[in-house]
């Protein structure tokens, strides 16, 4: 009886095993990642501070005025939002009417940020996923109905990042920015393969959402952009090389039977 297939097996287990390793994907720890944590009424929108878990990022000082980061609160059939966010009821805003855009595009953009638990990991794929809101117009409820009617139309566009150690590792700028309807959410997604050696191995990794506050127009201002949802996959990457180990353990057993097969009944 020949052995060679159970062998074949016995040996495919142990390589894959070795290969992919014993670590399976994983999402990584990310506080108040679908701002629920500062609840807010039905269809309000209070702002002057960072949700729960971020922080402010704002390298040139814009916030204040008519510059506001917060949560709005968008069940189903909500004038903002009439599909609802992705995830629950609230998402993140950054809403920023009182700068007209002007300036170099690094000099007028706002956004939130978390420095996570987990650091940089050698061998690793990271994807980050974060759920882009374009918010539209409309009223907000009671009391937030004092502050009128907002015109919403228009999209000033996004950046996710992903950092570690304060250093840009991976980013998506704005991918999305010309095909998201007004009161609708897209996912954006980045992607990025850590090898055994990284200048920022070791350190603590950081998602930053940013909005680009690119300058609209009297038809389409683009004041807001909304961020829901936010995840962090982390999952082993094959080491160098073993795609081809692997591969040649699955066509070894398959020379050996072509060579006894050929031995047994020779032309």
């Amino acid at each position: 009886m020949d052995s060679t297939p159970g062998l074949a097996r016995t040996a495919l287990a142990l390589l894959a095993s070795m290969v992919f390793g014993s670590a399976q994907a994983a999402m990584v720890d990310i506080v108040n990642h679908s701002f629920e944590n500062d609840p807010a009424a039905p269809n309000t929108f209070p702002t002057t501070f960072a949700p729960d878990g971020w922080s402010f990022y704002d390298p040139n000082q814009l916030i204040g005025g008519n510059n506001a980061v917060g949560v709005i609160d968008a069940p189903v059939g909500s004038e903002f939002f009439p599909g609802g966010v992705p995830d629950g009821e609230q998402a993140a805003l950054i809403y920023l009417a009182g700068s007209d855009g002007s300036g170099q595009p690094g000099e007028r953009e706002v956004g939130i940020t978390q420095e996570l638990s987990a650091l940089l990991t050698a061998n690793t794929r990271y994807t980050l996923q974060v759920d882009i809101g374009n918010i539209a117009s409309g009223t907000g409820s009671p009391p937030f109905d004092a502050f009128g009617f907002f015109d919403l139309r228009g999209f000033p566009g996004y950046r996710t990042e992903l950092l570690a150690g304060g250093i840009v590792i991976a980013f998506d700028d704005n991918s999305l920015g010309g095909s998201l309807p007004d009161g609708t959410f897209a996912t954006s997604t980045l992607q990025v393969d850590i090898g055994a050696t990284h200048a920022q191995l070791g350190a603590a990794l950081e998602i930053r959402l940013i909005n680009l506050n690119i300058p609209g127009t009297a038809d389409a201002p683009g004041i807001e952009v909304d961020f829901d949802n936010v995840r962090l996959d982390a999952s082993p990457v094959p080491l160098p090389g073993a795609v081809y180990l692997l591969g040649s353990v699955l066509l070894l057993p398959l020379l050996r039977t072509r060579r006894r097969r050929q031995h047994e009944h020779p032309r």
